[in-house]
């Protein structure tokens, strides 16, 4: 119980309070009480929606920010504005972590006012949040109704079906039931998926595309040859033969198998990108010191490429959603309720696209994932602008 499977549960609150302690603890230790209060109250709901896997990161992050804070006034060269005369240079180990933790706090807080700044990602990031937070803590205050109701009938109607009302702000499905809650629960699925499949092929990309670049020779071309095969393939008429042979009833390996058919755009351009870092004198400096190919990756390469990585990894979970949603629509992936998805393809299936009652049970699985698609594209705009320094100084 470390994952999604403590989504909103008095597991993850238990898991979320004992993790906000520590921030809270060092704002107490460093006289910052608000933030840390602040990092108290990330860290419970990080860890409520998501267990260990949002706690544990979120107890980094918002320590971090703590001691942004507590070292403004600090004679630290690195964190604050004291003259080097003032300095020792001489440092702990401890006080070597604190400053490093200080750093990541001011790029943080650096961070949030270029996303703030920029009104359309902001907007953008509102939206995500806005999703996230109704698929993980909207259950707790609506409940799903999967049987059909058919005590809801109304008076003469050939249908169980029916338009929004005060009662039912979304309305009712073909089996009676609240389209709302539906929209509530149905999120989540298809949005895990969805972040997973983009996460894979990303990492694939960015692995392949590096590893490719850097070493060269006989790796370079079989990484390539693979990308040029798959690249001729259509994804999704591929996506549709595979579904006669393969079972896509576990999520993952949806995921796995969207990432596997998705990573070549990517590393080629990845690819590109590194050829031309890699002749930067810093990069050859760290081969002449034999810091070896994963440090070049992660500390001299993947730094310069941030930016153009998360706006891919945005749009790569776009299509992700859109590719679920497609093989649901045409019922190449088991049914489950509930889900966004499922919801158009029940009603493709049960004949109400022509009823105008039926309008909340068609359009609101829509207008869901299309305003989330919105949100995703909105917050690139702030993308750019938080990984790339010139951007946020020129702000």
């Amino acid at each position: 119980m470390i994952g999604f499977e403590t989504v909103a549960t008095p597991t993850g609150l238990i898991i979320g309070l004992l993790c906000g302690l520590v921030p809270l603890l060092v704002g107490i230790r460093y006289k910052r009480i608000k933030a840390g209060i602040g990092g108290f109250l990330a860290c419970i709901l990080s860890g409520f929606a998501c267990g260990f896997l949002g706690g544990l990161p979120m107890i980094v992050l918002a320590v971090s920010v703590v001691l942004s804070y507590a070292y403004v006034n600090r004679q630290d060269p690195f964190t604050s504005r004291a003259a080097l005369s003032e300095v020792t240079f001489e440092i702990s180990r401890r006080e070597q972590i604190e400053r490093t933790l200080a750093n990541l706090g001011n790029n943080l807080r650096a961070s949030w006012k270029a996303l703030v700044r920029n009104k359309a990602g902001f907007v953008g990031f509102l939206g995500i949040v806005f999703f996230v937070g109704m698929t993980v803590f909207g259950p707790l205050f609506i409940e799903y109704e999967g049987q059909a109701r058919l005590d809801r009938r109304q008076p003469g109607a050939r249908a169980l079906v029916a338009p929004p009302s005060a009662e039912h702000l979304l309305g009712l499905d073909w089996k009676g039931r609240d389209v709302l809650s539906h929209i509530v629960h149905g999120g989540q699925r298809l949005i895990i998926t969805s972040i997973q499949a983009g996460l894979i092929a990303t990492t694939l990309a960015v692995a392949l595309g590096s590893v490719a670049a850097l070493v060269g020779g006989v790796i370079d071309q079989v990484v390539s040859t693979i990308a040029n095969f798959i690249l001729t393939v259509p994804a999704f008429p591929l996506f549709l033969v595979l579904a006669a042979v393969i079972d896509f009833d576990n999520d993952f390996m949806l995921a796995v198998l969207f990432g596997a058919l998705n990573w070549p755009t990517l590393m080629r351009a990845v690819r590109a990108q590194v050829f031309s870092l890699r002749e930067r004198d810093y990069v050859e400096a760290a081969y002449a010191l034999d810091l070896g190919l994963w440090h070049v990756i992660s500390r001299e390469v993947f730094p310069n490429m941030v930016s153009y990585i998360a706006i891919n990894l945005i749009f790569t979970i776009r299509v992700a959603m859109y590719t679920i949603v497609g093989l649901v629509f045409l019922g190449l992936v088991p049914l489950r309720e509930p889900d966004w998805a499922v919801m158009i393809y029940t009603g493709r299936q049960q004949g109400v696209l022509f009823l105008p009652q039926a309008a909340g049970m068609l359009l609101s699985p829509i207008v869901a994932i299309a305003l989330f698609q919105l949100s995703l594209v909105l917050f690139t705009r702030s993308l750019e602008e938080i990984f790339n320094p010139r951007l946020r100084s020129g702000m």
